[in-house]
Formats: structure tokens, sequence, C-alpha cells
């Protein structure tokens, strides 16, 4: 069923059966558990270390992004990278779960909105101000969407244990970088938002992706 509304983000389609769908052209091929991350660097200089091997691609007309294996023991994995923005993230999610994947761990970057955080700061995302347009393409609209409860319980419990500092909150997921206003900022602020980004919403559709952010930056407003 398609709700009808005067603005097209609004409108829902309820139905699960899309005209393409990845699984009518990909192949499982993948291990069940993926790391996606926008770490770029970190990733190469892991890749080199390790001397993973590339196992897939995320294909498109820009370039192809390489999906590496990773194995410890009896666990194997594959890492790869993801386009940003809500519409990369969702696709990258979709072609994943279509070559295997089942459980994914985000490894992002985000901007800080509350005065005491610290760049490279650890934030598990509770919850995103769904403030983008891929979300409402898979949920009917909301201002919110959570994070899989369990997950995150999951991560905090594990992240206590090897003693990395962290901290949980609600962040703000934006289509548009440099339309992060002063009144923008201060209203998402005021939400109780404490992080800003580009994809934790679309990420939050699959009730098995669970976010780390790792700050990378202040927005003008904390740093003022």
């Amino acid at each position: 069923m398609s709700l009808r509304n005067q603005y097209p983000i609004c409108e829902f389609d309820t139905s699960k059966n899309p005209i393409i769908h990845p699984a009518n052209f990909l192949t499982k091929s993948l291990p069940e558990k993926c790391v996606i991350t926008y770490l770029r660097k970190e990733l190469e200089r892991f890749v080199e270390e390790h001397k993973l091997p590339i196992i897939g691609y995320l294909n498109s007309e820009v370039f192809d992004i390489p999906i590496y294996e990773y194995v410890d023991g009896a666990d194997r994995l594959c890492i790869t990278m993801a386009f940003c923005g809500g519409p990369g993230a969702a696709v990258a999610l979709e072609e994943l779960h279509a070559m295997g994947c089942e459980t994914f761990i985000v490894c992002g970057g985000a901007g800080a909105l509350i005065n005491d955080s610290k760049v490279g700061e650890i934030v598990v995302p509770v919850s995103a101000v769904r403030d983008e347009g891929t979300s409402y393409h898979y949920l009917e609209p909301s201002r919110e969407i959570e994070c899989h409860k369990e997950t995150v319980e999951k991560v905090v419990s594990c992240l206590k244990e090897i003693g990395i500092p962290f901290k949980t909150g609600k962040t703000w997921t934006s289509d548009a970088i440099y339309r992060e206003t002063p009144d923008m900022i201060e209203r998402r602020r005021n939400e109780g938002c404490i992080t800003v980004e580009m994809e934790a919403a679309a990420f939050f559709l699959r009730c098995l992706a669970i976010i780390i952010f790792h700050l990378r930056s202040y927005c003008m407003q904390v740093m003022m």
C-alpha cells in the first residue's frame, strides 16, 4: 500500500517487492560478519599489515570498492568501505546482504555537537534524528530511528570489557554537510544530539547494524 503525502519525501510504500533487487544479480559468497569503515587510511594500513586478500567488490560507475577477507582463528569476516551519505550506506547494506553478510559493525567519523567532546573520542549512537532522505524509503516517516537495543548493549559491554572509553547518545543524520547552520546545530543540540554525520539513520534500517563513531571534528558553534 502506498501512502500519499503533499511532500514526496513523506510518501511511503509498504510493498517489499522493488523492481530492482540486488539478489537478482548478486550471489552469496561473503562471510556472514562484516565490518564497514569510513577510515580509508587505517583500512589500507590494516590490509597491508595483514596481507588481506580481495574476495569481492562493491561496484559503481565512479569506482569499485574492494571487499577484503580477514580470518582470525575460526572467525571469518569481511571488511570494506561504503560511499558517503545515506544512499551509499543503504546500497552497501543491500548489496552486502545479498552477497551473504548478516551482521554489520560500522566504524565512521562524526562531528561533535557538545562542548565536552574531544577529537578521537569514541561514540556509540543509540538513535538518530532522520534529517535525510534514504530512510524514508524504508520506514514510515518519523522524527527519529533507534538502533537495535540488544546490539547496542552488546557493543557497550565489549568496549567496557576491553577498557576503551566511549559515550552513547543521539546523533543527527543530515544529507547536507555544508548546511549545518548555527540555528540548526542549536536545534539539534536541544533535541539531545551529541554528534552529526550522514549515514546513521540509513544504517539503522537493519536491526543488526551497529555504528561506532570516531569524532573527527568540532562544529563551528562548539568551538566558539
